[in-house]
């Protein structure tokens, strides 16, 4: 976890690096475990200043994936009910992946 949050907040670190480490905190978020989720809201104020990236390629803005993974993360850690229903949700569909179903 503490690389994850090294990569979110660096300024060096190019859009689909820091887009990736927001990918696999979400999926820790769902799948991982209750201490996960709480290391994430205690980075809070990280991923809320990831609202504001950009990055640029020429002309064009690429930090849109950024910021709105951040903001989707930051509205999940706010719902603790959003986040049990995800890892039920995820569970079942495990259970029936693995039972054929």
């Amino acid at each position: 976890m503490s690389m994850l949050w090294l990569v979110t907040e660096s300024h060096t670190a190019t859009w689909r690096v820091i887009f990736n480490a927001l990918m696999l905190l979400e999926h820790l978020i769902k799948n991982g475990l209750e201490r996960c989720v709480d290391d994430a809201r205690k980075h809070s104020h990280q991923l809320c200043s990831l609202n504001n990236f950009n990055y640029y390629e020429g002309m064009a803005n690429q930090g849109i994936g950024v910021r709105e993974k951040s903001k989707q993360i930051v509205e999940l850690l706010a719902d603790n009910e959003w986040i049990h229903e995800e890892q039920e949700w995820l569970r079942h569909y495990k259970k029936n992946l693995v039972d054929g179903v």
